[in-house]
């Protein structure tokens, strides 16, 4: 007996029944032709008829106006008006358009989930700055030789650091003293003409506008709580300071052992600590607030060869945990990531890297046997987060480090050039100058070194200071393996027009390695010597530190910048370098600024900061 399992392939497929001679069933599950009348089942054959006579016609209706649709399409793209599909698109926009306004018009617009749009974007560009994906070339944009600078100063003794955060500006000295600023918003490179009409129509003179930073709080010594009758307060030097990212908490370090806790809108003293055993002579903040923790990181080295690392929030300040491996005092140190920070040991001539949460660090040795003038010294370091910082050392040398790698990847030897040799009646007590020449012709001149470190994380900026009286900028390569120089803050007459800085650039900057040899042994310094001096130093005295921040001009809810309007104007884009300047070096008086044989009105130097504002080469408006 066949089956349907047993039948060849071809006669294996089922026949589908005609639709029009199929029996209907109103019910389902129910034969339509079972227990029906004669006139049920005419009924029924005529509706399924119909049905199928009127699926038939749409169908043919169907392929009709396909053909015809191809064979227009084939035939142009304009219709019966001659509106072509380009039109039709457009018309469909403007009414979309125009959808869009009416909406807006009737319902109006959420400013707050725009704001919240805004910063959500705002915080996602800062956190990929701060995690190294973007790394913005900006450094050959500045006009540093334009930058407009402004010394100010307090009756205090050397400023030893200083701290940012805008508008704000903390100094500290050798003689207990603690300073809040207020800076001074810069006016615009270019003039705007509705003020000059306005000026013009009133024929009243522009208001000044003040340059100079604003003294808003000062503090020296000790100071008692009321509310504990306790004395909080430095009782030696100050020597570090640093604002924490909020800018509710303000750290100050000294010779004193201690560090103290202030906060940083009153200058009130919080909470004191003396858990170091020596000078606590540098101090850095995490740049975001930690999610292990519930308050922001500060990371304090100190002479007792230690970093300690604490939390601070609302809540309390709290001690975490200590760290050892320096063989020497530790001079400064900086905050790389959350749980990271760089740190420099003097004269131990490493800088370490230090993993928080994974409890190691990571040995960086300085010094080299190519260059003539040895590193003693590692004194200054600056973060280039993630994966680089930059370090200054006693030999005049700044040292570009890749933390995968052992070696420095770069190094600018004599970055800010040797110190004069002193005259010879104070080289030699012989009466004969000629015997005191000849007893001090195999002296040679000393470099000058890095005293202050600075960098902008997330751009290609490092900033670096000594006793020349200069702060210098450099550049690091987009590859993130070379130093570039470009000049001094503020030293027009010292740009790279000037033949004599020229030849000194060529000379200190070709070749490191021989070109450093041949300039204190060899002919090179024969023309070192026949260059003419530099100019007057544009600081003077010691540069003690360096903070520096990235102004951006004020946006509206629109990310737009802000209409100018009467009252206010738009803060102008570039860049604040804000200096510590002493007499003497921060960190004792063997060296100061006496020692450089400067001429002029201060020899001696002045104690005190000193603020740049430095312009985009677009608002310059020397460059227009």
């Amino acid at each position: 007996m066949s089956s349907f399992f047993t039948l060849p392939a071809s006669q294996r497929k089922r026949k589908r029944e005609d639709r029009a001679g199929a029996p209907a069933s109103k019910k389902r599950g129910v034969d339509g032709g079972r227990g029906s009348g004669a006139k049920g089942s005419s009924r029924a054959r005529e509706r399924d008829q119909s049905v199928s006579s009127s699926d038939l016609d749409d169908d043919d209706n169907d392929d009709e106006s396909i053909v015809s649709g191809v064979s227009g399409e084939e035939s142009g793209s304009e219709s019966d008006d001659g509106e072509t599909a380009a039109d039709r698109r457009l018309k469909l926009a403007e009414r979309y358009l125009d959808n869009v306004r009416d909406e807006v018009d009737d319902y109006g617009f959420d400013a707050a989930e725009i704001d919240r749009d805004l910063i959500a974007e705002r915080l996602k560009e800062d956190v990929d700055e701060f995690k190294g994906r973007t790394y913005r070339q900006i450094a050959s944009d500045l006009s540093f030789s334009a930058a407009s600078h402004s010394f100010f100063r307090a009756d205090t003794q050397s400023t030893t650091s200083i701290a940012v955060h805008s508008p704000y500006v903390f100094t500290v000295s050798k003689d207990k003293t603690l300073i809040k600023w207020e800076l001074a918003t810069p006016s615009h490179a270019t003039t705007d003409s509705s003020t000059n009409e306005r000026n013009s129509s009133s024929k009243r003179s522009p208001r000044p506008q003040r340059k100079k930073p604003k003294q808003v709080r000062f503090v020296r010594g000790l100071q008692k709580i009321a509310e504990s009758n306790e004395e909080h307060g430095h009782t030696k030097s100050i020597l570090s300071v640093a604002v924490s990212p909020s800018g509710k908490f303000l750290a100050t370090g000294g010779a004193d052992w201690k560090l103290i806790i202030w906060d940083a809108a009153t200058l009130t003293p919080l909470q004191t600590f003396t858990q170091h055993r020596d000078s606590v002579s540098g101090l850095a903040f995490a740049r975001h607030i930690s999610t292990m923790s519930s308050g922001e990181q500060l990371f304090s080295g100190s002479f007792d060869r230690t970093i300690k690392t604490w939390s601070l929030s609302s809540a309390g300040n709290a001690y975490v945990e200590t760290l050892f491996g320096h063989q020497d005092s530790i001079s400064s140190l900086a905050a790389m990531t959350i749980d990271q920070c760089v740190s420099v040991g003097a004269r131990d001539r490493t800088a370490r890297l230090w993993k928080v949460v994974d409890e190691s660090q990571l040995i960086f040795r300085g010094g080299s046997a190519k260059h003539s003038y040895q590193e003693n010294n590692l004194d200054c370091v600056a973060p280039l987060p993630p994966n680089h910082f930059v370090t200054g050392s006693d030999s005049g040398a700044i040292s570009l480090w890749s933390v995968h790698k052992k070696k420095p990847l770069h190094t600018i030897t004599l970055a800010h050039g040797l110190d004069p040799l002193p005259p010879l009646d104070e080289l030699s007590s012989e009466v004969d100058p000629n015997t005191a020449a000849s007893n001090a012709r195999h002296m040679r001149r000393n470099p000058r070194w890095i005293t202050a470190l600075a960098t902008v994380p997330g751009t290609d900026i490092v900033l670096s200071g000594s006793w020349d009286g200069w702060i210098r900028a450099w550049k690091i390569s987009e590859d993130k393996k070379t130093i570039i120089p470009l000049g001094p803050v503020g030293g027009a007459s010292l740009g790279p027009d000037t033949p004599s800085q020229q030849l000194k650039q060529s000379l200190a900057f070709d070749d490191p390695v021989d070109s450093d040899r041949m300039a204190v042994d060899g002919p090179r310094e024969q023309k070192l010597d026949e260059i003419k001096e530099e100019a007057e130093p544009l600081v003077k005295g010691v540069i003690n530190g360096i903070a520096v921040f990235e102004r951006r001009a004020e946006t509206s809810t629109s990310g737009q910048s802000k209409p100018k309007s009467k009252s206010s104007e738009p803060e102008p884009r570039g860049l604040c370098i804000v200096a510590a300047v002493g007499k003497e070096h921060r960190l004792g008086r063997w060296k100061c600024f006496t020692n450089n044989f400067h001429e002029g009105s201060t020899p001696d130097g002045r104690n005190g900061a000193v603020v740049f504002e430095v312009p985009f080469i677009n608002n310059n408006p020397q460059s227009k």
